[in-house]
């Protein structure tokens, strides 16, 4: 009974957030519930008859996710997914009591369920997952997390809670430690690259970990592939053979094509909708969960090459004849990808980056100092800023000699400004907001009527 009335006061919280026009309700009702009862994630995990999938890491959940769901899918297998990127512990319980009905009961068979590093340490012992999977580990809002060595931590004591089946990134010696948080080392594997098509920008100085996290000894790299992801090793350590690794990898525009060797020795070469070799570790990642789940290579192949961006990840707009291009940047390392990935062509291009410090954000923006600005420096690119921090962008745009082209503290201005006199159409704009200031550009774009909502996480 405890249970029913949990799920039915936190559905009326969930109902009453829509109606009062309050949000979407992706995380009052795991409030309420948990208020109400502090093992409800557990239980409703439980309901679940073949099981959860955790999906954690810095940079690429959201991606992975989404990826992995619409793998699922196609095994006509029910997925409850947290679409809506809420990744706290309320987050993930607000998207199960959403997947219920007024009987309390689980519609799904299967959860998949991006989840915040630090709240790893809750929702996975709850929720016992049957595999886990860590992407990467980078400096995001330190304010928040501290130091790597600390979410690392948190991370393996989430592991250690579990009997899951264990999925790692080769190619960060960080994350690839986290093995030993794993009583059996036969349930832990490895993803990787193990060629790439170029090495990373002049100007990256965002590796992290670039010494043995057993013995402190600095790591010597054969091939570094951006920030501290390569090809590593020490006295005492030497990088995984990863069991699904890129042999391959060849950029395009907005795609690029990958050639795989999967768990067992398949090979495989696959169209993957998403650029970048960032993406090429996200699809890395699915592909490696997918077939443990019982995906075949060519569903793998079909849901790679038509999946398109996850909210804000590279999402494409078009507005007045232009095509404007959403790409998130949060963090050192995701915004140099993004410049590697899109902004290093010498012709000119139109670039509007929105910085803000709010707490989804992380208050601390000296990360922005340790962004690859000086890659960009002589290709003449237009920079247009907004956001709270937008001058604190413009001061690290000043001591990389580059001009701003235009500031204005609200974002929708300064894209109306590109669209309608700064632009021909046909042309593209890139716009790079950090997460607090993407929910404000697109929440405005919806109101005007240019673009629907992002999925429900139901």
């Amino acid at each position: 009974m405890k249970k029913r009335l949990t799920i039915a006061a936190a559905k009326s919280a969930r109902m009453a957030t829509r109606l009062l026009g309050r949000g979407t309700g992706s995380a009052l009702p795991g409030y309420v519930a948990e208020r109400l009862d502090g093992h409800i994630l557990a239980k409703l995990g439980r309901e679940l008859p073949q099981g959860s999938v955790l999906v954690t890491g810095t940079n690429g959940k959201t991606t992975t996710t989404k990826l992995l769901r619409e793998m699922v899918d196609t095994l006509g297998i029910r997925v409850i997914n947290n679409r809506a990127g809420s990744n706290l512990y309320r987050g993930i319980v607000s998207t199960l009591i959403a997947a219920t009905d007024w009987r309390a009961r689980v519609r799904g068979d299967i959860g998949i369920f991006e989840v915040d590093e630090a709240a790893m340490v809750e929702v996975a012992p709850a929720l016992q997952p049957k595999l886990i999977v860590v992407l990467n580990l980078f400096r995001d809002q330190l304010d928040r997390y501290g130091e790597l060595d600390t979410t690392a931590k948190l991370i393996g004591k989430a592991i250690a809670s579990t009997q899951a089946e264990v999925w790692l990134n080769a190619d960060d010696p960080l994350v690839a430690s986290l093995a030993s948080y794993c009583s059996d080392p036969a349930r832990v594997h490895y993803f990787g690259v193990e060629a790439a098509y170029r090495s990373k920008l002049a100007h990256d100085y965002t590796a992290d970990s670039i010494h043995d996290p057993a013995s402190g000894e600095l790591l010597e790299y054969s091939q570094v592939f951006y920030g501290h992801l390569g090809h590593y090793s020490s006295k005492a350590t030497k990088r995984p053979t990863p069991a699904v690794a890129l042999t391959q990898y060849t950029p395009h525009d907005l795609a690029s094509t990958l050639k795989l060797r999967l768990a067992g020795g398949e090979g495989l070469e696959v169209s993957l909708a998403l650029p970048g070799l960032y993406n090429a570790y996200n699809a890395l990642a699915a592909v490696a969960l997918s077939q443990v789940l019982g995906v075949n290579s060519a569903r793998m192949s079909q849901v790679l090459s038509v999946t398109n961006p996850a909210f804000g990840r590279v999402e494409k707009l078009h507005l007045a004849g232009r095509e404007v291009r959403l790409l998130l940047i949060k963090n050192p390392t995701g915004f140099n990808q993004i410049i590697e990935t899109f902004l290093l062509q010498k012709i000119q291009q139109k670039v509007l980056i929105i910085i803000n410090d709010n707490f989804a954000d992380g208050r601390d923006v000296s990360w922005l100092w340790d962004v690859a600005i000086e890659d960009l420096a002589s290709l003449n690119h237009e920079i247009y800023l907004s956001g709270v921090r937008r001058y604190d962008m413009a001061l690290r745009l000043k001591y990389a000699n580059m001009p701003v082209a235009g500031i204005d503290a609200t974002p929708a201005d300064v894209l109306q400004r590109l669209v309608h006199q700064e632009t021909k159409p046909g042309e593209v704009i890139y716009v790079l907001p950090t997460y607090t200031a993407l929910l404000e550009l697109r929440s405005g774009l919806e109101k005007m009527g240019k673009l629907a909502p992002p999925g429900e996480d139901v």
